[in-house]
């Protein structure tokens, strides 16, 4: 019987649970689907293990934030449980008054949860299924695959997680529920339709006061959050600016009711008109009473908002360009010159004394290297010959120097000279002050340029030339050239041409040629006959056609490197093993290999993380602050029936009562937006004038995406809401 009349209740109240079904339906179809990102790895040729490892590094980091989503997830539906459980009162109390016992009622309402959980669970797992399978589609696009052979994929280790973890968010809201209504009164709940809410009105001048204190507390933050850069977020200003904001937010909304009503009363024009002066008081008694909520919300929101723009954002400034970026099949490197301590010398050292170092601490290293007279590609095919030819068929060598007699600072000083002190104002470029200028010979410059299809560079007599592609420098480099200052190199007075040339110098996760200088060949021969050596070199190969895939070959250039070099050598002369590598990392001839290959699927993986991260979290966060809005906004109006009813019996018609329900819906889903959305340009503005714009990646891509995201997802729960409260306002005049 009992079963028979939760039931009957459900059928009864579907309009105040439909809000609360969909929204645990998203929730579990989305926690299920993002769950199962790992298992999609079997509709693709993973080709190597940086591959595989790209789903499984993304499955923990989503696995990771799910406990998160479930805690969101978990608040919400405890959070509309309260108000469902607050809307029944009466009916509870007509319960006990025709004998039912407390015991009794608590069943019936543990049936309903349970019965609603089972339903939006299962209900929402069929979801869950379907949008995984579309999630397929999304991944191959990500890593920029054609999806030839697709299969039903299904997880079964999601389904445990996402039932496990909904089954303990369901019985904790069935504890809830039991306690709830254990603690009810006989006369409490028989009254609970009949009593008028208390409409708190604070002391407008109080209010007044509290609005310019948060006021004033969100423009420290601001200030706070910009001067930090949000760089490093241990920063103590970031700390100042998170706390500030979240005090500052919590006043405002605190202080905004009172404000407005007294700000409104004292302009009779705009204030007694209509319903305003209802619609008014209907808002104030809102906000009054829920401003905890609604600083909730509205840190949620911000969260959201700025995760996903972010989480956009950091997706262009690590995938964007990845071609131009590995225009190479691979990039041996040589980090020649390491210290004593095992870091690795910058080039504020002396490099007229770095030969002598590296003969005292790597005398293998060095008397190897001047047997081979540094050529990397030498060495390593005298090892192996047969494996070399067979797997390289191109490949070119440029070496990098330090010029004894020329530091940065002079160059960045006549940058600024013809640009303004702008393009050597960040601290990146401002350490490069005490460095000295790192030069190449042409024709090793040449030659890579060949490799990639560029054509000949030619220095006039007298002439070097900068070379840069890292947008971070761009500005700087196009300075030097516009200014032209001298450099003296190995003794050769040279100035620079006014042409900055764009050209990869090594497979990289990203665009990372800063600041090079290309100087004749002489003047390398003369840096040389000094005593200096290089002080990094990139041997640049092109792979042969040879029938095997990128992966094989990636496999087979280790293995030849192996060959000279294995990974049981050990030593600080000799280098250390590379992780989980055939070879060992060596100061020279090899220190590491970096492959087009594992640089595109650290890339794809990436992308993949970040972008499901963003989306997964933004999205959830975005949902469960909209329905919670939409909950109290539909209790509101249930409260408000007998308000409605008789504004009715007074004269005022359905479009005036739509008008005001209308105005309430939109302020209350607009307010904690509105600030979240000011919180959100502050921290975006932020990153993209530290990160985004100095790596040439814009905003407005990311910030366009997120402005749809809320519009679709949080403008549907609005206009769903303002319907719903239109038709119980309809039913409360009907029966009026």
């Amino acid at each position: 019987m009992l079963l028979k009349l939760a039931v009957r209740n459900i059928r009864r109240s579907v309009r105040d649970y439909s809000l609360y079904f969909v929204t645990l339906l998203f929730g579990v179809a989305v926690f299920y689907a993002f769950n199962s990102i790992e298992s999609q790895s079997i509709l693709f040729d993973i080709e190597s293990q940086a591959s595989q490892t790209v789903f499984e590094t993304t499955q923990r980091m989503l696995n990771m934030f799910s406990w998160l989503v479930a805690g969101v997830l978990g608040f919400l539906i405890v959070y509309a449980n309260r108000f469902l459980i607050k809307r029944r009162k009466h009916e509870f109390g007509i319960y006990l008054t025709l004998g039912m016992g407390p015991g009794a009622i608590t069943r019936i309402v543990l049936y309903e949860t349970l019965l609603v959980g089972c339903a939006s669970l299962a209900v929402g797992m069929v979801a869950g299924i379907v949008l995984s399978q579309g999630l397929s589609f999304v991944t191959a696009g990500l890593f920029s695959v054609t999806m030839s052979n697709y299969q039903f994929v299904f997880s079964a280790e999601a389904l445990v997680t996402t039932l496990g973890c909904f089954a303990i968010i369901y019985v904790v809201v069935a504890l809830f529920n039991l306690v709830t209504v254990q603690r009810y009164q006989l006369i409490d709940l028989l009254r609970a339709s009949a009593k008028n809410e208390k409409v708190a009105v604070r002391n407008p001048w109080v209010c007044l006061a509290a609005f310019v204190v948060a006021v004033a507390l969100l423009a420290v933050a601001y200030q706070q959050l910009i001067e930090s850069g949000l760089v490093m977020l241990d920063d103590p200003r970031f700390l100042r600016a998170t706390v500030l904001m979240l005090v500052g937010t919590l006043v405002l909304f605190w202080a905004l009711a009172g404000f407005v009503i007294g700000l409104l009363t004292r302009a009779p024009g705009a204030y007694l008109r209509g319903l305003v002066p209802f619609t008014t008081r209907q808002l104030a008694s809102k906000v009054n009473t829920a401003f905890l909520s609604l600083w909730a919300v509205c840190v949620m929101l911000f969260f959201s908002i700025t995760v996903f723009s972010t989480g956009m954002g950091l997706v262009e400034v690590f995938t964007t360009g990845m071609e131009k970026a590995n225009p190479y099949s691979a990039t041996l490197q040589a980090a020649v010159w390491y210290g004593p301590d095992g870091s690795r010398a910058t080039s504020s050292g002396d490099p007229l004394e770095r030969r002598a170092e590296m003969a005292a601490e790597a005398p293998e290293r060095l008397a190897q290297a001047e047997a081979y007279d540094w050529d990397m590609a030498a060495a390593l095919r005298d090892a192996a010959p047969e494996l070399w030819d067979a797997t390289v068929a191109q490949s070119a060598q440029i070496n990098g120097y330090s010029a004894p007699d020329e530091l940065f600072g002079p160059l960045l000083d006549a940058a600024s000279a013809v640009a303004g002190d702008a393009v050597v104002a960040n601290a990146e470029l401002a350490s490069l002050r005490d460095q000295h200028v790192a030069v190449f010979a042409l024709s090793e410059f040449n030659a890579v340029r060949a490799l990639v299809g560029q054509p000949a560079v030619e220095l006039a007599p007298g002439e070097c030339a900068m070379v840069n592609n890292l947008e971070l420098s761009q500005a700087t480099a196009e300075a030097i050239a516009k200014a032209q200052p001298a450099l003296t190199v190995g003794g050769y007075e040279l100035a620079y041409g006014p042409k900055v040339y764009d050209t990869q110098l090594e497979d990289n996760a990203m665009t990372s040629t800063a600041l090079y200088t290309v100087v004749p060949d002489e003047a390398v021969d003369a840096l040389r006959a000094q005593g200096v050596i290089p002080e990094i070199q990139f041997l640049d190969v092109m792979y042969a056609d040879n029938g095997k895939t990128a992966a094989q070959n990636d496999e087979a250039l280790a293995q030849a490197v192996a060959a000279l070099q294995p990974a049981a050598m050990g030593g600080f002369d000799k280098g250390t093993a590379g992780a989980g590598e055939p070879y060992a990392s060596l100061l020279w001839p090899v220190s590491r290999i970096i492959t087009a290959d594992a640089m595109m699927a650290q890339s794809a993986g990436l992308r993949l993380m970040i972008t499901y991260l963003a989306v997964y979290i933004g999205f959830v966060l975005l949902i469960s602050t909209a329905a919670v809005l939409a909950i109290q906004q539909l209790s509101e109006a249930a409260d408000s029936q007998p308000r409605y009813r008789a504004l009715s019996r007074l004269g005022c018609d359905a479009p005036m009562l739509n008008r005001s329900l209308f105005v309430q819906t939109l302020v209350y889903f607009l307010l904690p937006l509105v600030v979240a959305v000011c919180h959100s340009a502050c921290a975006i503005g932020v990153m993209a004038d530290s990160l985004f714009e100095m790596l040439g990646v814009p905003v407005q891509g990311p910030i366009l995406m997120a402005a749809v995201l809320v519009l679709v997802v949080y403008g549907s729960y609005f206009a769903l809401t303002y319907a719903a409260s239109r038709g119980i306002v309809r039913q409360a005049v009907r029966q009026g």
